[in-house]
C-alpha cells in the first residue's frame, strides 16, 4: 500500500474495534514518544508513568528532548530521512503543518470519526482545529500556552503601585515599570519577550488586529498598520527602559527578583513560583490588547502521530487520548503552567476546577481560551526559516539598528520569497 500525506491510518475498522483496551492476550508493544524542551522532563516522565500504570500493556519510551519545538521539527524530519522517527511526538503548534505538509504526520480524522467515545472525551472542536490543515486534523492539542504578564508585587508595593490594579494598557505598563525602574539601579522594570518562535510578533500583532497572511494565504498581512505598530511597540519598550537582555536572561532576572514586569508565556508560571517562592510574590495579569474582539494564538503543543505500523498506531492512540483527557491534562497543568485543553477538567470541582479555585495565578490564563485561536505556521516547507527571518527583524529594531518601517518591509520581502509560489 502507498502512503501520501493523506493517508496513513492502517485498518481503520481495526482500530475502532477497541479504543478502550488494548487485547490482553496481545504482545506487549513499546512506542516512543519525542518531546521538547528538557525543562519539561517531569510532565512527560509523569505522564507515561500513570499512563503506563493504567494500560500495562503499552510502554511508553521517552526520547531524550529536543531544546526546542523549532530543534524538534528539524530533528523528527532528519529522523524520517533514516528511518528512524518516534511513534508519537510532542510538536510546537506552529510546526505540526510542516510535517503534514512532508506526508510524515498522520492524519487523524478517520481516528476521530471512528471513535465511539471521542465526543465524551471534552475537548473542543475550536482548539482541536489548531493542528488541522486542509480539512484534516494532524494532530492533538495538549498544552497551551496564552500570552500573559508577570509582575513582581513587592517591587511594584515599593514602587508605589497597586498590585489589585494592575495594567490594561502598554502606556500603563510602561508607566509602571519606569516606577520600579527608579527603586534602584539593580532594578530594572520590565522586559517584552519578542524571540520565541515569532509567537510574540504573531501576539502583538494579533492584539492590534492584525493578521500573517489573507485567509486564502495568498498574501502576505503582516505587512500593514498592525505589523507596524508591533515593531514600534516593541522600539518604544526599549525607549520606555528595557534591558538589553536575551530572552533567558529576562527569565532570570524575574527569578531574581530584579526585574518587576515580564511579557512571556503563561506556561513558565510554575516555574517562576518556585523560584519566587520565600522571596517575592508573583502576580499574572492579562495582556493588554487593543480590542476585546481579537483573538490571541495559542503557543504551546500538540501530538502528533508518526508511526505506521497498525498495532503501534493503536497504542499511539489511546496514549494520545489519554494525554489530552481529564488525568493527562491535570497532570500537566499541576505540572506546569501550561493552560489546559480538556473543558470537562475544568468544569470538575474534584480535578482542575478545584485547583484553580485555589491557585488563582493559574486561573489569569483560563480566562483567555475562548478567545485564542491557532498558532500560525507557513504554508510549505520554509516555515522555520521564515520564523528566524520575522525573529532577526525583529531583534535590529529591539536594539536600535533599524527603524521599524524600514525592517517591516525587508522583512516582507525575504519572507515572499520563501512562499510557495
Amino acid at each position: 500500500m502507498k502512503w501520501s500525506k493523506h493517508s496513513g491510518l492502517v485498518s481503520i475498522a481495526a482500530l475502532a474495534l477497541s479504543f478502550s483496551a488494548m487485547s490482553a492476550a496481545a504482545e506487549p508493544v513499546t512506542i516512543r514518544v519525542s518531546y521538547s524542551p528538557a525543562s519539561l522532563k517531569t510532565l512527560y516522565e509523569t505522564v507515561a508513568e500513570r499512563f503506563m500504570e493504567m494500560y500495562p500493556e503499552i510502554e511508553i519510551e521517552l526520547e531524550a528532548p529536543a531544546a526546542s519545538y523549532d530543534e524538534l521539527v528539524q530533528q523528527t524530519i532528519m529522523q524520517s530521512i533514516v528511518g528512524q522517527m518516534p511513534d508519537i511526538s510532542h510538536q510546537g503548534l506552529n510546526q505540526i503543518r510542516t510535517l503534514a505538509d512532508r506526508g510524515l504526520a498522520v492524519p487523524l480524522n478517520d481516528l476521530i470519526n471512528n471513535d465511539p467515545k471521542w465526543d465524551e472525551i471534552g475537548v473542543p472542536e475550536g482548539t482541536i482545529s489548531y493542528a488541522a490543515f486542509g480539512g484534516e486534523t494532524y494532530g492533538l492539542p495538549f498544552a497551551i500556552s496564552v500570552p500573559v504578564l508577570y509582575y513582581n508585587v513587592d517591587l511594584i508595593r515599593e514602587a508605589g503601585g497597586d498590585p489589585s490594579n494592575l495594567p490594561t494598557t502598554w502606556d500603563d505598563v510602561f508607566n509602571l515599570s519606569r516606577k520600579i525602574d527608579a527603586i534602584s539601579p539593580t532594578v530594572s522594570g520590565h522586559y517584552l519577550e519578542y524571540t520565541n518562535n515569532s509567537w510574540s510578533f504573531q501576539t502583538f500583532l494579533a492584539s492590534f488586529g492584525g493578521r500573517m497572511m489573507s485567509p486564502d494565504e495568498s498574501q502576505i498581512e503582516f505587512n500593514g498598520d498592525a505589523g507596524l505598530r508591533t515593531l514600534e511597540l516593541l522600539q518604544d519598550s526599549v525607549g520606555h527602559g528595557q534591558p538589553a537582555l536575551e530572552r533567558d536572561q529576562a527569565r532570570q532576572a524575574f527569578g531574581a527578583g530584579t526585574l518587576g514586569i515580564l511579557y512571556t508565556a503563561s506556561s513558565s508560571l510554575a516555574g517562576f513560583e518556585r523560584t519566587a517562592s520565600g522571596k517575592f510574590e508573583v502576580k499574572v495579569g492579562q495582556f493588554p490588547v487593543s480590542s476585546a474582539a481579537v483573538s490571541l494564538p495559542a503557543a504551546g503543543n500538540g501530538i502528533v502521530m508518526l508511526t505506521r505500523e497498525p498495532r503501534k498506531q493503536e497504542a499511539a492512540w489511546q496514549y494520545m487520548r489519554f494525554a489530552i483527557g481529564e488525568i493527562g491534562q491535570r497532570i500537566m497543568v499541576e505540572t506546569t503552567g501550561y493552560t489546559p485543553v480538556n473543558v470537562r477538567a475544568l468544569a470538575n470541582p474534584d480535578g482542575l476546577g478545584g485547583f484553580y479555585n485555589e491557585n488563582p495565578n493559574y486561573a489569569v490564563a483560563t480566562e483567555s481560551i475562548e478567545s485564542m485561536t491557532g498558532w500560525y505556521s507557513f504554508p510549505g516547507e520554509n516555515n522555520s526559516r521564515i520564523i528566524r527571518i520575522i525573529e532577526d527583524y525583529t531583534h535590529e529594531v529591539v536594539s536600535g539598528t533599524r527603524e521599524p518601517a524600514s525592517a517591516l518591509a525587508d522583512m516582507t520581502e525575504e519572507v515572499a520569497k520563501l512562499l510557495p509560489k
